[in-house]
């Protein structure tokens, strides 16, 4: 499996005053199978894409992540990170079953697992959010289990 596409909402330097509009997203990346390379000049974004990875995927290193306040674009309330995994090989779909999409029809149809992680502040405490999966608006919440199968070594 790999990560195929990342989409971003207020996050950092890519957002937008106002409501969060989930059909147009500030960035929506596409990544190919393989290696990928982030080029920019200094401050253009390229961190931020690494580090809204690293909150939804989580680590196996000693880095403390958590969402702070210069995670929120420009003062706004609400953030919003997607990711889209594809190429799941059976071994690794069935740590997903539940929270699986598919394209295609019959023998033709591939998995997809798409992960949401949403977070608001309140009178400028941020609150707690989980990540979810699933094709809905919403998702639904991801089990411990399928949470340790994500994370990650930067």
């Amino acid at each position: 499996m790999y990560l195929s596409n990342l989409k971003l909402w207020n996050f950092r330097k890519f957002g937008s005053q106002g409501d969060i509009n989930p059909e147009i997203p500030n960035l929506d990346l596409n990544l190919t199978k393989g290696l990928n390379v982030i080029i920019g000049e200094n401050d253009s974004g390229k961190t931020a894409i690494i580090d809204a990875i690293k909150l939804v995927l989580k680590t196996h290193s000693y880095d403390y992540i958590r969402v702070e306040d210069k995670d929120f674009y420009n003062g706004t309330n609400h953030f919003k990170i997607e990711l889209t995994f594809e190429s799941l090989v059976p071994d690794e779909a069935k740590n997903f079953t539940e929270w699986l999409g598919w394209v295609g029809s019959g023998e033709n149809s591939t998995p997809f697992l798409r992960l949401s992680y949403d977070v608001t502040k309140q009178d400028g405490k941020i609150l707690p959010a989980d990540i979810r999966a699933g094709v809905d608006e919403d998702g639904y919440l991801l089990t411990a289990e399928a949470k340790e199968y994500l994370k990650t070594t930067y």
